[in-house]
């Protein structure tokens, strides 16, 4: 049955208006898709007649968008996904760990999607290792899922990456399966450091290699000491982190955040 409300319902309505008020935070992708969703299955994008060939009855069905992000095209395709991933679960916990990154390295990341989000994927993942292979940890080789998210539920940017993350892993010699203790996956004070230092370190990096652009506002940062200032900044900030990171998924999801919490948003695309 069709719900009470949609997305699409929501944009027809205050859609103009949003646009309006966040312009500046709105690129050409993002107004694609809240078009998309707002014509999907309208009078806009056409339609097409069906007609059972035994019993005559004819009704009349108006097209889909296809948009990867419309929740009325892709809610198939999400559940053959999760279904998916699912029959991949091992017989142990999970633990849902979430990395975000603080607003001025988010507008940096507009401006930079492809570098900044492939710093951030590398960045993470490399945390996540380094800190569970350590034996005061854990001290086993992890493996994991992880979900890229680059807006928030205000539809405002916020790029951060979910993880899905099972309670143990490989031991160095291959021969046996280390398990975490029961409840606790890793000190999220640790691998909030760990990755912090790893994000700046990669972020630095592709300044020197030319690898980053910063148009409008951001121009300033194209200066070599302003972008080293910025970071300097960034690398001091404390990481204030949730500590129900160390309770397995469904119930509670715990995050690792850099610098500071974040709300948690569905699921969306895999990344591998």
């Amino acid at each position: 049955m069709r719900p009470v409300l949609e997305v699409a319902d929501i944009f027809h309505r205050h859609g103009p208006a949003y646009r309006e008020a966040h312009g500046d935070h709105l690129g050409g992708t993002e107004r694609r898709v809240m078009a998309a969703i707002e014509a999907c299955r309208t009078a806009t994008l056409g339609g097409h007649v069906e007609q059972c060939a035994d019993c005559g009855l004819v009704r009349y069905a108006y097209d889909s968008c296809r948009d990867r992000h419309c929740p009325k095209c892709q809610g198939l395709a999400q559940a053959e996904w999760l279904e998916a991933r699912q029959a991949e679960l091992l017989p142990v916990p999970y633990f849902h760990v979430v990395f975000t990154v603080p607003a001025p390295v988010a507008d940096i990341a507009f401006h930079n999607k492809e570098a900044v989000y492939t710093i951030l994927f590398r960045a993470a993942g490399e945390a996540l290792r380094n800190v569970a292979a350590d034996p005061r940890y854990l001290g086993a080789e992890i493996g994991a899922i992880a979900v890229l998210h680059t807006w928030g539920q205000a539809l405002h940017l916020h790029p951060h990456l979910h993880f899905i993350v099972p309670g143990g892993g490989i031991s160095p010699d291959r021969t046996r399966w280390v398990a975490c203790l029961p409840g606790f996956f890793l000190p999220v004070r640790v691998l909030s450091r760990r990755f912090r230092e790893l994000f700046v370190q990669r972020l630095r990096t592709a300044f020197a290699e030319g690898e980053l652009r910063f148009p409008g506002a951001l121009t300033d940062l194209a200066d070599p000491a302003v972008f080293a200032a910025r970071l300097d900044a960034l690398a001091g900030i404390e990481c204030r982190v949730g500590g129900d990171v160390a309770i397995p998924t469904p119930h509670r999801p715990g995050r690792a955040d850099f610098p500071h919490p974040v709300l948690h948003e569905r699921d969306s695309l895999a990344t591998a």
